[in-house]
C-alpha cells in the first residue's frame, strides 16, 4: 500500500512579510495622494465684534428651533448648479454639520447679535418664561457656480408668555458673488442666511418685514394670538 505524506504549510518568513509589506507601502500612499482631500465649510461666520457699550439684554429668550430642508439640498457635501441646469455634488467640499444645523445656528448668531436675547433652543427655559419660538422650513437653497447663492424660506415667529403679533412670512434672499470658488459661495449664503435673520428680527421688534436689498419678501400673515 502507498502511502501519501502530506508535507505541513508552513508561514511566510518574518523577512519575506517585511518586504511585502514594503512593496505595499508606496502604493497605499499612492492611493491616498490620488484622493483630493477634504474641506469642510459652515455657515456661522466670525463672531461680531461686541459694542463698546454694552446694551441692555432683551426683555424675552429666543427659541430657535430645528430647521427642516428641502431633500435636494440636505446633503453633507455642497450642491452646486451649473449654467446648464445641472446640479453637481462636490463630494470635497462639506458642511461641517448637517445643513439644518447649519442654518440654525446662523439664524441663531444672528437673531441674538440683533436682538440682543439667549437662544434657549438647547438649555430649556421655565414654563413662565416670555420667549420668542422661531421656526423655518427651507424649500430651496441654492449654489449657483459664479452667479449667486439664494435662499427661499418660509419661517414664523410666534410670542410664548409675552405680549406680540406671530407672523408667518415667505423670504426669498438672493446674494450675487463677484468671483468664481466654493468659499465665494458659502460666504455669499452665509450672508443671505443673516439677511433672513433680520427679516424675522424686524417683526419680533413689531415691524412688518418689507423688501429691501437681497430680501424679497413674499408675504406675510397674522398668527393667532398664543400666551402658550
Amino acid at each position: 500500500m502507498t502511502h501519501i505524506r502530506f508535507r505541513p504549510v508552513r508561514a511566510a518568513a518574518p523577512s519575506l512579510r517585511r518586504g511585502l509589506a514594503v512593496l505595499a507601502l508606496p502604493l497605499l500612499l499612492a492611493a491616498c495622494a490620488s484622493s483630493p482631500p477634504v474641506h469642510y465649510y459652515t455657515l456661522q461666520g466670525p463672531a461680531p465684534q461686541a459694542p463698546a457699550v454694552p446694551r441692555a439684554a432683551a426683555p424675552f429668550l429666543l427659541e430657535v428651533q430645528g430647521v427642516n430642508v428641502a431633500a435636494q439640498a440636505d446633503q453633507p457635501q455642497l450642491m452646486v448648479r451649473t449654467g446648464d441646469g445641472s446640479v453637481a455634488a462636490l463630494y470635497s467640499e462639506r458642511w461641517s454639520s448637517p445643513l439644518g444645523d447649519e442654518i440654525r445656528g446662523a439664524l441663531s448668531d444672528a437673531l441674538k447679535h440683533d436682538l440682543g436675547a439667549l437662544d434657549v433652543q438647547v438649555v430649556k427655559p421655565g414654563p413662565s418664561a416670555p420667549l420668542w419660538r422661531v421656526q423655518t422650513d427651507v424649500q430651496r437653497f441654492d449654489l449657483v457656480s459664479g452667479r449667486m447663492a439664494q435662499l427661499d424660506a418660509t419661517w414664523r415667529v410666534r410670542p410664548v408668555n409675552l405680549k406680540g403679533n406671530g407672523l408667518l412670512c415667505r423670504s426669498v434672499v438672493t446674494e450675487t458673488v463677484s468671483e468664481a470658488g466654493v468659499p465665494a459661495l458659502v460666504a455669499a449664503q452665509q450672508r443671505a442666511v443673516a439677511a433672513l435673520a433680520g427679516a424675522m428680527a424686524s417683526a419680533i421688534r413689531g415691524q412688518t418685514p418689507d423688501s429691501a436689498g437681497a430680501v424679497q419678501m413674499l408675504g406675510c400673515s397674522p398668527l393667532p394670538e398664543s400666551g402658550k
